[in-house]
């Protein structure tokens, strides 16, 4: 069953293949409050079972720093088998995401991307075993 929801800043969806993609929206400013929001419906799209998630931040504004740090709490390896962040093709994104990277030290495997068709193939290698024969089925 497909799954689509909007938060105030981000766009959250499943594929059906199994994997969250959640697309942070341009042009606006999250909070805590947005943060927990959108990690809550992003967990939501995983259905009961911890899936791979692509963050689309390739339109996102920067962050604060309480913000930035419940992206990289507990949730992460709670919800999600993998994160594949998309970032700006260039050093700017790529700068951005490392320092995501280095700082949420997440306990999941975490790959940065600027290609969504390259996150989601990198992310189906990261479906659980259910959602692998699930996949396999099709």
């Amino acid at each position: 069953m497909p799954f689509l929801r909007n938060t105030r800043t981000a766009r959250v969806e499943r594929t059906s293949d199994g994997i969250v993609i959640t697309r942070v929206l341009a042009e606006v400013q999250q909070n805590l409050n947005d943060a927990m929001e959108n990690v809550s419906v992003s967990a939501e799209a995983c259905g009961g079972k911890r899936a791979p998630i692509v963050v689309d931040l390739r339109q996102a504004m920067p962050l604060d720093a309480e913000t930035r740090h419940y992206y990289t709490g507990k949730q992460l390896t709670d919800f999600f088998t993998s994160v594949a962040i998309l970032v700006p093709i260039g050093a700017f994104g790529k700068m951005m995401g490392n320092i995501y990277l280095r700082v949420a030290n997440s306990g999941i495997p975490a790959k940065l991307f600027d290609s969504e068709s390259e996150a989601i193939r990198w992310s189906a290698q990261h479906l659980s075993p259910s959602l692998q024969q699930k996949r396999a089925v099709k």
